[in-house]
Parts: C-alpha cells; sequence; structure tokens
C-alpha cells in the first residue's frame, strides 16, 4: 500500500473497519467455525491490505473485499483438506451464493445463539466440543464411545437443524420489520 498518502490509508481502514463484522459473517457461513472464521478473517485482512493499491477507491469495496475473503476461505479449505468435515468448493460456492446481504452480522450471531438454545443439551454439548473448543471428531467419538461416522452425522443434522432455525428465525425478523 501506498503509505504516502495519507487520506487514501485513512479511507482504506475506514472502509474496512466497517465491513469486518460482515466479513466475519461470510466467513463464519463457509466455514462453520467460528475460531477458523476469525484466522480466516486475518488472513483476509492482510491480503486486502497489500492489494489496496489495485483498488478502485470510485468502485463498490464490500464485493472487492469478499471476493478475496472467499479465495482465502478456498485456501484455508485446501490446508485442511485431511478433514473430512471440511466443506468442498462446490459447497462453499453455494453456500457464499445463499450469503444474504439482508442480515447484519449481529443479527445472524444472535439467531445462532437462539437456535443453539433450542437444541437438545446432548446435541449443544457436542455442537459446543466440536465448534466452541475445536475438538477433533475423533477425540469426541472416543469420549462417547461412539464410531467417528456416527459423530460426523450427529453433527451434520445438528448444523442442518442450526442452519433451517437461523433461516427461519431471520426470515420472521425480516418480515415483522
Amino acid at each position: 500500500m501506498n503509505h504516502s498518502d495519507p487520506s487514501r490509508t485513512a479511507q482504506f481502514v475506514q472502509l474496512l473497519t466497517a465491513l469486518q463484522s460482515r466479513l466475519y459473517a461470510y466467513l463464519c457461513t463457509l466455514l462453520a467455525n467460528a475460531g477458523d472464521a476469525r484466522d480466516v478473517l486475518q488472513e483476509t485482512n492482510l491480503v486486502l491490505w497489500k492489494k489496496v493499491d489495485g483498488y478502485d477507491f470510485t468502485r463498490a469495496f464490500e464485493p472487492w473485499a469478499i471476493r478475496f475473503a472467499h479465495f482465502q476461505a478456498l485456501a484455508w479449505r485446501k490446508r485442511q483438506s485431511r478433514d473430512r468435515l471440511v466443506f468442498g468448493d462446490a459447497t462453499l460456492d453455494l453456500l457464499a451464493a445463499e450469503f444474504d446481504g439482508a442480515h447484519s452480522a449481529d443479527d445472524e450471531l444472535r439467531a445462532l445463539e437462539e437456535c443453539l438454545g433450542k437444541l437438545p443439551d446432548k446435541q449443544r454439548a457436542i455442537v459446543a466440543r466440536r465448534y466452541q473448543d475445536a475438538e477433533p471428531v475423533n477425540e469426541i467419538a472416543t469420549s462417547e464411545g461412539k464410531p467417528p461416522n456416527v459423530i460426523a452425522a450427529f453433527l451434520y443434522r445438528a448444523r442442518k437443524a442450526l442452519a433451517e432455525c437461523i433461516s427461519a428465525v431471520l426470515a420472521t425478523e425480516k418480515r415483522s420489520a
């Protein structure tokens, strides 16, 4: 970045700062793990900072930044490809297409918290172990006395239930707004 132009630097920092929660929500949608999304967000910020000289300030900043976030998520996925539970490129593309700009990250996080509260205790505990504590599926399976594929299917059903619940909560809020 050309640091000799303070107004351009300040404008870029302002745009990037304002977009942080939106980028984070987008990455959470693609990666399904808040910790991974935070890491990829930081990587995205670094790439954006390095690429700002190529940014045309007369164009919309958000689509430009989201494109870089998407590529960073794909790169992360390639680095994590040994984990069977990582989404494939086609799934990431579908999730990216479904990303609805009508909801703020705060709305989505609040809906997620509400929906997590609706999960049965056992399901909520296993989801927390996997996605909050980043505990590997194999370790969860061992401690639960179940095969890893059973835990993976259990987590898939939990993610699907959460996605449906979040969509319903956000749609209800959108209708009543």
